[in-house]
Protein backbone atom coordinates (compact mmCIF):
# COMPACT_ATOMS: atom_id res chain seq x y z
CA UNK A 1 0.00 0.00 0.00
CA UNK A 2 1.61 3.67 -0.99
CA UNK A 3 1.31 6.32 1.73
CA UNK A 4 0.31 9.76 0.68
CA UNK A 5 3.84 10.97 1.51
CA UNK A 6 5.15 8.48 -1.35
CA UNK A 7 2.28 8.85 -3.58
CA UNK A 8 3.57 13.01 -3.66
CA UNK A 9 7.32 11.91 -4.23
CA UNK A 10 6.28 9.77 -7.23
CA UNK A 11 4.16 12.78 -8.76
CA UNK A 12 6.52 15.29 -8.20
CA UNK A 13 9.46 13.20 -9.54
CA UNK A 14 7.38 12.34 -13.07
CA UNK A 15 6.27 15.88 -13.12
CA UNK A 16 10.29 16.95 -13.21
CA UNK A 17 11.38 14.01 -15.40
CA UNK A 18 8.61 15.16 -17.54
CA UNK A 19 9.10 18.61 -17.52
CA UNK A 20 13.05 18.05 -18.86
CA UNK A 21 11.86 15.37 -21.44
CA UNK A 22 9.51 18.47 -22.71
CA UNK A 23 12.54 20.21 -22.76
CA UNK A 24 14.82 17.91 -24.48
CA UNK A 25 12.29 17.25 -26.53
CA UNK A 26 11.62 20.82 -28.05
CA UNK A 27 15.47 21.05 -28.05
CA UNK A 28 15.79 17.81 -30.57
CA UNK A 29 13.17 19.09 -32.14
CA UNK A 30 14.04 22.81 -32.71
CA UNK A 31 17.89 21.14 -33.67
CA UNK A 32 16.50 18.64 -36.50
CA UNK A 33 14.21 21.39 -37.88
CA UNK A 34 17.18 23.67 -38.38
CA UNK A 35 19.02 21.01 -40.28
CA UNK A 36 16.11 20.26 -42.21
CA UNK A 37 15.56 23.38 -43.15
CA UNK A 38 18.85 23.50 -45.07
CA UNK A 39 18.32 20.51 -47.03
CA UNK A 40 19.62 21.71 -50.28
CA UNK A 41 22.71 22.79 -48.80
CA UNK A 42 23.64 19.97 -46.03
CA UNK A 43 25.54 16.71 -46.96
CA UNK A 44 23.21 13.41 -46.46
CA UNK A 45 24.46 11.94 -43.79
CA UNK A 46 23.53 15.44 -41.90
CA UNK A 47 19.73 15.33 -43.92
CA UNK A 48 19.53 11.82 -41.61
CA UNK A 49 20.78 13.00 -38.32
CA UNK A 50 18.44 15.50 -39.07
CA UNK A 51 15.53 13.27 -39.25
CA UNK A 52 16.54 11.29 -36.22
CA UNK A 53 17.13 14.73 -34.19
CA UNK A 54 13.01 15.32 -35.26
CA UNK A 55 11.99 12.60 -35.23
CA UNK A 56 13.43 11.57 -31.64
CA UNK A 57 12.62 15.19 -30.10
CA UNK A 58 9.00 14.62 -31.46
CA UNK A 59 8.53 11.51 -29.51
CA UNK A 60 10.25 12.58 -26.50
CA UNK A 61 7.94 15.19 -26.18
CA UNK A 62 4.95 13.22 -27.09
CA UNK A 63 6.14 11.51 -24.23
CA UNK A 64 6.91 13.85 -21.85
CA UNK A 65 3.17 15.24 -22.22
CA UNK A 66 1.80 11.73 -21.45
CA UNK A 67 3.90 11.16 -18.82
CA UNK A 68 2.54 14.35 -17.17
CA UNK A 69 -1.14 13.22 -18.18
CA UNK A 70 -0.64 10.04 -16.50
CA UNK A 71 1.01 11.59 -13.65
CA UNK A 72 3.66 8.58 -12.90
CA UNK A 73 1.05 5.90 -12.84
CA UNK A 74 2.22 5.00 -16.11
CA UNK A 75 6.42 3.83 -16.83
CA UNK A 76 5.94 3.12 -20.05
CA UNK A 77 6.26 6.99 -21.86
CA UNK A 78 9.27 7.08 -19.13
CA UNK A 79 10.70 4.63 -20.91
CA UNK A 80 9.67 5.60 -24.59
CA UNK A 81 11.24 8.71 -24.36
CA UNK A 82 14.40 7.87 -22.27
CA UNK A 83 15.16 5.42 -25.50
CA UNK A 84 14.43 8.68 -27.76
CA UNK A 85 16.65 10.84 -26.03
CA UNK A 86 19.00 8.17 -25.81
CA UNK A 87 18.96 7.81 -29.67
CA UNK A 88 19.01 11.88 -30.38
CA UNK A 89 22.09 11.78 -27.99
CA UNK A 90 23.72 9.08 -30.06
CA UNK A 91 23.20 10.85 -33.22
CA UNK A 92 24.71 13.73 -32.02
CA UNK A 93 27.51 11.96 -30.79
CA UNK A 94 28.11 9.43 -33.58
CA UNK A 95 28.20 12.53 -35.84
CA UNK A 96 30.57 14.40 -34.32
CA UNK A 97 32.67 11.63 -34.29
CA UNK A 98 32.42 10.77 -37.80
CA UNK A 99 32.99 14.70 -38.64
CA UNK A 100 29.31 14.91 -40.41
CA UNK A 101 28.63 17.32 -37.95
CA UNK A 102 30.24 20.26 -37.96
CA UNK A 103 31.61 21.53 -34.65
CA UNK A 104 34.80 23.61 -35.17
CA UNK A 105 35.37 26.97 -36.42
CA UNK A 106 37.33 28.00 -39.37
CA UNK A 107 41.05 26.42 -39.26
Amino acid sequence: METALQKARRVAVTVIVAAGMLLLGFVGLSAGHNTLREWAAVSPALRMCGLLWTLAGAVTMVTGLWALGSLGRNRVPLLVGGAATALAGMVLVAGALTYVIPCSGPS
